[in-house]
């Protein structure tokens, strides 16, 4: 099963920046949950911890396509020593004006601040692994190496905050997350052998065109598989802290990142026959199917074998979203069309957070869960809609 891995590491190059990638992605299973672990011990609200948290999502979300544009256009190295640069320091002002108590709406604006200037590693190097292999179905395999790499990244990160935050204090959490961000940026765009060029205008034309009706019918699938991811998120954290567990949230949600991470290096070893438009659906069937126990869950040992087993619909699920864009978008546009599904997962987190924290505070953490679940409906029905209606005519690759 690891041998098409095995064979992609040995690529010139490849081990450095997918390394790279891994450690500059580490913010993002650490920002959000280290923001509601602070902010709600410091105020005790989950709500307001689920809405700070999802701001920074949303700046993610706004600025993701104008950085997937630029890089296209220019290059990743300036934008990744530039972003990464602000968001720590933004990250650095956000602890302090929680430490002192400073109005809400500061915590909203470097929050925003913060997210918004963080690069968007994960779409960087997956135009990384374009630019090396081509397509066809050794790139099919380095987009699962990165689902994986997204779930180790989900694996290691919330372990490492709640040990941090339990253990050493919520500031030291936060403070872990920005630096590894930092140190995985400048790495990241210190490797110019990797780096695609910039394309920009090719013979003073615009660029290709985008099929916009299929691209935003995937940001909605994203939108939807990250405010249920979100959701859960949030919620798992109050019910570990309401079974006086709370040092289990990121093992909990750990074990979840697991079983993405094993149904990914099992989906990319796989040489499939079914158009990547199927697997798709199924994914999302399949991930709402396994979030229906949720609402009914008394114990933190029964939460982590059903987030496991809703772990293995995930990655799979990912990388069909990533092999839908890389097929129908043509290349010179590929980066920027990747970030606007990721725009529309980052999206989804900030409504997946709020509703659910408040949800949290408003019903309790078992009954709150009926939001994932209900947010995972919705993306499966999309994603039957653009599945089946939604396709282009024009293909730029094969499986």
């Amino acid at each position: 099963m690891l041998k098409p891995y095995v064979h992609l590491m040995r690529r010139p190059g490849a081990s450095a920046f997918f390394t790279a990638g891994i450690l500059g992605r580490m913010p993002i299973s650490m920002l959000g949950l280290g923001t509601v672990i602070l902010i709600a011990r410091e105020t005790g609200s989950y709500g307001l911890a689920g809405a700070v948290s999802g701001v920074g999502v949303v700046a993610g979300a706004v600025t993701g396509p104008i950085q997937g544009r630029l890089v296209d256009r220019f290059g990743q190295r300036t934008l990744l020593l530039a972003g990464s640069i602000v968001c720590t320091v933004a990250l650095a002002f956000l602890l302090v004006a929680v430490r002192a108590d400073a109005p809400i709406w500061v915590l909203y604006v470097l929050s925003f601040v913060a997210g918004g200037t963080r690069p968007q590693v994960g779409s960087f190097v997956r135009a990384r692994w374009t630019h090396l292999l081509g397509r066809g179905r050794a790139l099919q395999t380095a987009f699962a190496l990165e689902a994986v790499g997204d779930e180790v990244v989900f694996v290691v990160g919330p372990v490492v905050v709640t040990a941090l935050a339990t253990q050493v204090s919520p500031y030291a959490a936060l403070s872990a997350a920005g630096l590894l961000g930092l140190a995985g940026g400048i790495w990241l765009a210190l490797l110019r052998a990797s780096d695609p060029p910039g394309r920009g205008k090719a013979h003073g034309k615009e660029q290709a065109p985008l099929p916009w009706l299929s691209i935003l019918l995937l940001s909605l699938i994203g939108l939807g598989l990250g405010a249920t991811l979100g959701g859960a998120e949030v919620v798992t954290i109050a019910f570990t802290t309401e079974k006086g567990q709370a040092e289990l949230s990121g093992v909990v949600l750990a074990v979840w990142a697991f079983g993405s991470l094993l149904a990914g290096l099992w989906y990319g070893s796989v040489h499939w026959r079914a158009p990547v438009e199927r697997r798709l659906l199924f994914g999302t069937v399949f991930l709402a199917i396994t979030l229906a126990p949720l609402p009914w869950v008394n114990s933190v040992l029964v939460l982590g074998v059903v987030l496991f087993c809703c772990g293995l619909t995930i990655a799979p699920t990912m990388v069909a979203v990533t092999a839908c864009v890389e097929e129908w978008v043509p290349p010179q546009r590929l980066t920027e069309a990747i970030t606007w599904t990721v725009t529309g997962m980052l999206l989804g987190v900030a409504p997946g957070n709020a509703l659910s924290g408040h949800a949290v505070d408003v019903w309790g953490p078992s009954t709150a869960y009926w939001v994932p679940f209900s947010f995972g409906i919705a993306c499966a029905l999309v994603a039957a809609v653009s599945t089946t209606f939604a396709r282009p005519k024009t293909r730029f690759a094969h499986n």
